[in-house]
């Protein structure tokens, strides 16, 4: 879910100010303070009469590995070519101004979920106790002018951001994703109340491709159920539909359909395919998985819920700890370890 902006409009968003939060999880395991930090409203409180380089360089200092993606990897600074100090104050004054028409309703909203601080922080803390893996994390809101990139999670110099994009999470009945043509999957991941999975699964996703490639279907299904294994994990009061982006009726569509999908695999001979042309149907976001002998009306990512399904049959039938399964890399042994066949 991580492209380049898909619409050129320019608004902002403006939440609660940055706060420490302290949290506990789990057998009041204490964990390290998380910062928060609300990007855009810094620039905006700045830059009522444009932001001068001098402020530009206090913002790159002070924020330096946050402030440089932001520019490259959200705004695609690298458009404009080589830029100075002076080029880059005039482009984001100018990207500022254009935001004010829907400030007041960005605010508006974010006051609304005076606990999202307190929910953000207490599923780093969760995760930290089950991965043990989280350092000096930093929360970070920015804007990314309604692209894709919804979250994104860096590990660099011993700390850890974990930023979300404000107006990608106003809730499905936000107008303006109809105006924009926002595209409609896009329904599933917008809800606010949904930013501290969304930032939990994008770090296991970084984290976890990283360590075990996917050569075929199987390992791909594999280290996507690792992830949504562990996210219900950390969530654990959290219902499994509303962790993945699915409604009720849809996950238990697939547990219905599960003998079926499994059975779509092997008649077509999926799960040690290592073209990924031929299996990424089964991973795409969007509405449906479409294709050949899959059910009809069929939800998307249903490699992930395959995945999901032996990797949670595989704690189960070995008792196993969680940091030992993301040791395994091996799919095929987790497979025929989990003793999963859901062909009835």
């Amino acid at each position: 879910m991580q492209t380049k902006s898909i619409l050129s409009i320019v608004l902002c968003f403006f939440i609660t100010s940055a706060s420490l939060f302290i949290t506990s999880c789990a057998g009041n395991e204490k964990i390290a303070p998380v910062e928060f930090r609300n990007f855009t409203a810094e620039i905006d409180s700045i830059s009522k009469n444009g932001i001068s380089v001098i402020e530009l360089r206090s913002l790159k200092k002070e924020h330096s590995r946050f402030f440089a993606l932001w520019l490259q990897e959200i705004l695609d600074f690298e458009k404009y070519g080589p830029t100075t100090d002076s080029m880059q104050s005039v482009i984001l004054s100018d990207f500022i101004s254009k935001n004010k028409q829907v400030l007041n309703a960005i605010q508006s909203h974010y006051q609304r979920f005076p606990n999202l601080h307190k929910d953000i922080s207490k599923a780093i803390g969760k995760l930290q106790f089950v991965m043990g893996t989280v350092k000096k994390p930093v929360i970070y809101s920015y804007f990314s002018q309604f692209s894709n990139y919804n979250t994104f999670v860096d590990t660099f110099g011993g700390q850890t951001i974990f930023a979300y994009s404000s107006e990608m999470f106003m809730n499905d009945t936000f107008p303006l994703y109809k105006m924009l043509e926002v595209p409609e999957f896009f329904n599933r991941y917008n809800k606010t109340n949904q930013i501290p999975a969304m930032l939990v699964w994008n770090y296991l996703k970084s984290s976890g491709e990283g360590d075990m490639k996917s050569k075929n279907m199987l390992s791909e299904a594999v280290v996507n159920g690792k992830i949504w294994y562990t996210m219900t994990l950390v969530f654990p009061d959290s219902n499994p539909w509303d962790l993945f982006g699915y409604s009720e009726k849809e996950w238990k569509q697939m547990n219905t359909e599960e003998g079926q999908i499994w059975k779509h695999y092997l008649d077509n001979s999926m799960l040690f395919q290592s073209d990924f042309n031929k299996y990424k149907r089964y991973f795409n976001y969007g509405t449906h998985t479409f294709g050949p002998g899959i059910p009809a009306d069929c939800p998307p990512l249903i490699g992930n819920f395959t995945g999901y399904r032996i990797v949670d049959a595989y704690m189960k039938k070995n008792k196993a700890e969680v940091k030992a399964l993301w040791r395994e890399n091996d799919a095929e042994k987790i497979l025929q370890l989990s003793g999963y066949n859901p062909i009835k």
